[in-house]
């Protein structure tokens, strides 16, 4: 009689990990040989990829990231919940979960859309053999047609966001030594110079998210762990955040300074009014009842 997979390989299979009494392997690295000697984000990539990163540039454009998008300053939707989550007394683990369960597909989440976008822009220039600028053209045309931002481009602040042009230093590092391939960095600034053309005529610069997809393009990550490269990186902003509200041992502040909710907070709904007189009791014999 055959066996069932889960009789072949156990109920819980894991490739990542293997526990057993006095010993801990991670990918078959025993941990305490990791430990001192190995990076978090030479783990992170040993853990997605199932070995180290193949040169000292390819861990450092993984540092790099997570350094970069570690912390986004208090008007970040993710750290002013947990600023005010951290006012409300609760636990520094729940202040920091409060601020990463914001984080989505709009606030946080664009890098993953981004890494796609990237892939899939490098996917159709080798399978068409088009231009790049044709194919950008044509993916930038379609964004808009379909009312969609392109992600990884666009910030209220930077118009040369600094983080993405120290990751693009260390790309072309990597690039020059023929660690990576250099292209999707060259796809995303072909980006840069097609979005003004369609979609304003102002410049519409690549911001974090866009160039940490790079980042991740150039070495071979999942688009579908981008994501979890940002909270593991930003996990760290929201626990700063966190201990240094608590340490003020402020309570219950307001998503806004209280002076501003008159001009701010507006209301428009129904003018003041009562409860009809059925309602009310006035005039009810059996309500007063």
């Amino acid at each position: 009689m055959s066996k069932t997979r889960h009789e072949e390989k156990g109920w819980w299979d894991t490739s990542i990990i293997r526990v057993s009494p006095n010993e801990l392997l991670i990918k078959g690295y025993a941990i305490e040989d990791l430990m001192g000697r190995v990076s978090y984000g030479e783990m992170a990539y040993l853990m997605i990829m199932g070995e180290l990163p193949p040169h000292p540039k390819i861990k450092g454009l993984i540092e790099a990231l997570l350094v970069a998008v570690c912390d986004h300053g208090a008007n970040s939707p993710a750290v002013a919940t947990a600023i005010m989550g951290a006012t409300c007394g609760i636990p520094l683990n729940c202040v920091m979960a409060s601020g990463m369960n914001l984080l989505g597909e709009i606030h946080g989440g664009p890098i993953e859309a981004a890494t796609r976008l990237f892939y899939d822009t490098d996917r159709i220039i080798e399978e068409t053999g088009r231009s790049p600028d044709d194919v950008v053209d044509e993916i930038c045309r379609r964004y808009r047609e379909e009312k969609q931002y392109l992600p990884g481009f666009g910030h209220p602040v930077h118009d040369r966001d600094p983080r993405v042009i120290r990751l693009f230093e260390l790309v072309k590092e990597a690039q020059i030594e023929g660690l990576v391939s250099g292209r999707f960095m060259k796809w995303a600034q072909t980006y840069e110079q097609v979005l003004p053309k369609i979609f304003s005529k102002n410049k519409i610069p690549l911001n974090i998210d866009g160039g940490g997809a790079v980042a991740l393009c150039e070495c071979g990550i999942p688009a579908e762990t981008a994501m979890g490269f940002v909270c593991l990186s930003r996990g760290l902003g929201l626990m700063a955040h966190g201990f240094e509200t608590k340490l003020r041992n402020e309570r219950l502040k307001a998503p806004m300074p209280s002076d501003l909710i008159r001009e701010h907070m507006t209301y428009s709904g129904p003018s003041p009014r009562k409860l009809p007189e059925w309602k009310s009791g006035k005039g009810d014999k059996g309500e007063k009842a």
